[in-house]
């Protein structure tokens, strides 16, 4: 770790190196484009495309493809406010671990309804051929709430602070690999999809699948597999246990495939952005961890990542209106009160033992 003592000039070596890091990252991600549409990463697609429907694996794939992201960004956050609602005391503590059993109902409950009721605008997705894929997620919810609601009476108070500091580091790997990374690979490229229309001269041999269709945008990087590395590499490293770790890599080699089996990206834009993710994530930890303002890098950065996608100043521009002074208050109290001052928004130093 380069930030030890939080110095002005570790921060600014730290910061060197990473952007002098990503910045060789991303050239390189951007050069092994010009690799694109070889004849083998077409045969690699088809082969790990079946013909036919595959017992548990097609709905497996759905599920995952589909709503893993979405179910570790719900869990992540939730967490999040969780910790900051519960950490001055014990009996907080108690009640947030009632509510998060709460929540684990809730969201049992909601998505079991997935089941019958797909039609009623009850739900962001649409029908789905396979409904039975929100039975594993309604058990996932349960479980993951309930999981995530032990841990705030179970865990020691550092190693909760470890996964809150966590946290942060996430939206600013987010904001590298997805957003000024992801995005402006796929623009720059511009390799069309499996299904588009400029591939129509073989994709009809592919076995289509109905509740994931993706003709659009690009292939080259894969976004779902760049998220979700991104969301997930930081606890990779956080974690110490190998069965965690093998766990987390299980999981993204898992997305990745999926990616490859409802043909929205091509095996080797799959490996690039498994490549991208996964390095900037461990770029983000290894210089960043420690970083003593890492909750408003990772707010600031959000409300930048906001404009450039809405192209609209309204909701990053509130974002910092209410973060800002919060920042600044908080940061103008710890130095009145010590440095020991609990403050929500900006964490003590921190500088835990790897």
């Amino acid at each position: 770790m380069i930030i030890k003592d939080n110095t002005l000039r570790e921060h600014a070596i730290a910061w060197g190196a990473f952007l002098g890091a990503y910045a060789l990252v991303y050239g390189f991600t951007v050069f092994m484009g010009r690799f694109v549409d070889t004849s083998w990463d077409i045969a690699l697609l088809l082969w790990l495309n079946p013909n036919h429907y595959v017992p548990l694996l097609d709905e497996l794939v759905i599920l995952n493809t589909d709503f893993a992201t979405y179910y570790w960004v719900l869990m992540l956050i939730s967490w999040q406010i969780g910790y900051y609602c519960s950490r001055n005391s014990e009996t907080a503590r108690m009640w947030t671990r009632r509510v998060f059993f709460g929540l684990s109902a809730f969201f049992g409950l909601w998505h079991l309804l997935g089941l019958a009721y797909q039609k009623q605008g009850l739900f962001w997705w649409s029908e789905y051929e396979y409904p039975m894929v929100f039975v594993p997620l309604a058990l996932a919810f349960v479980v993951g709430f309930c999981v995530a609601g032990e841990l705030f009476v179970r865990l020691e108070d550092d190693d909760q602070r470890k996964l809150a500091h966590a946290f942060w580091l996430v939206l600013a790997t987010v904001f590298f690999v997805n957003i000024v990374g992801e995005d402006f690979i796929k623009e720059h490229i511009g390799r069309p999809r499996p299904l588009n229309s400029a591939n129509e001269a073989w994709n009809a041999q592919i076995r289509i699948l109905p509740d994931e269709v993706v003709r659009g945008s690009y292939s080259y990087i894969s976004g779902h597999t760049s998220g979700f590395l991104a969301i997930t590499a930081i606890y990779f490293w956080l974690f110490k246990s190998w069965k965690i770790k093998a766990l987390i890599a299980t999981a993204a080699l898992f997305q990745g495939y999926t990616r490859i089996y409802t043909a929205a990206h091509f095996p080797y834009c799959v490996v690039m952005a498994i490549f991208f993710a996964f390095i900037v994530a461990s770029l983000v930890y290894f210089f960043l961890w420690n970083h003593r303002h890492a909750p408003m890098l990772a707010v600031s950065l959000l409300a930048v990542g906001l404009y450039l996608l809405t192209d609209k100043f309204l909701i990053p521009g509130t974002l910092l209106a209410i973060a800002v002074p919060w920042y600044l208050l908080h940061l103008y109290l710890a130095r009145n009160h010590g440095a020991h001052y609990d403050d929500p928004l900006l964490e003590p130093v921190i500088s835990f033992e790897e």
